[in-house]
């Protein structure tokens, strides 16, 4: 068999995988790697329901940092795994640090338990 003729076959096989593959799998938006631990981390909280203590927000509220601003650390932000204990309990304590547009970087420490995020202290320097 020729080289061009197997060229041929291989293209055309791949061709039609491809085309299997983005017809069974195509719109699906619910599909993503996480694959490193600060990858990890984000999505876990960002699937969990968020418990803001009260004294949070206020600070919160105080540096203009709103739940917007959350919502993008989490999509967004850094874990710092040297500051969070990520013991052999249920809840593991993150802190996460994000620098928004315009805004100046804070951090938030997430205590992270079975099904919520308890969102436990703020700073704007860790």
């Amino acid at each position: 068999m020729k080289l061009w003729r197997k060229l041929l076959l291989f293209g055309l096989g791949l061709g039609l995988g491809v085309l299997m593959v983005q017809f069974i799998f195509g719109g699906r938006d619910d599909i993503q790697c996480n694959y490193f631990p600060n990858d990890r981390v984000l999505y876990d909280i960002r699937l969990k329901e968020k418990i803001y203590q009260p004294e949070v927000e206020l600070k919160m509220k105080e540096a203009k940092i709103d739940t917007a601003d959350v919502r993008e650390m989490l999509d967004m932000g850094k874990v710092d795994l040297k500051n969070s204990e990520r013991g052999l309990g249920s809840c593991k304590v993150y802190w996460i640090g994000y620098k928004p547009e315009n805004k100046q970087k804070f951090y938030l420490q997430f205590e992270n338990c079975d099904s919520t995020a308890t969102i436990k202290d703020f700073k704007t320097e860790l």
